[in-house]
């Protein structure tokens, strides 16, 4: 949403604007942001039920997609 857009939107990587077509740092940054923004607490649990997982509601409302976030999460890091 632009409104998220202009909440969120990082410039990571220094170039003087944040660019979300382009710039993968900014992309990933921003996203970070939001999900902070949104109350994501670094560190804790992120599977269905905790406060994280309402986090990433922010980002998408569809369970289902979230769960897929909380699957390829998991699968990346034990190193699939």
């Amino acid at each position: 949403l632009p409104s998220n857009y202009l909440r969120f939107a990082v410039d990571y990587d220094g170039n003087g604007r944040a660019d979300l077509i382009h710039s993968p740092a900014d992309v990933l940054a921003s996203t970070a942001n939001l999900l902070k923004g949104s109350g994501w607490k670094a560190g804790q649990p992120y599977g269905e039920g905790t406060e994280n997982f309402e986090a990433m509601r922010e980002w998408n409302r569809a369970v289902v997609y979230r769960k897929t976030i909380v699957y390829f999460a998991e699968r990346l890091s034990q190193g699939h």
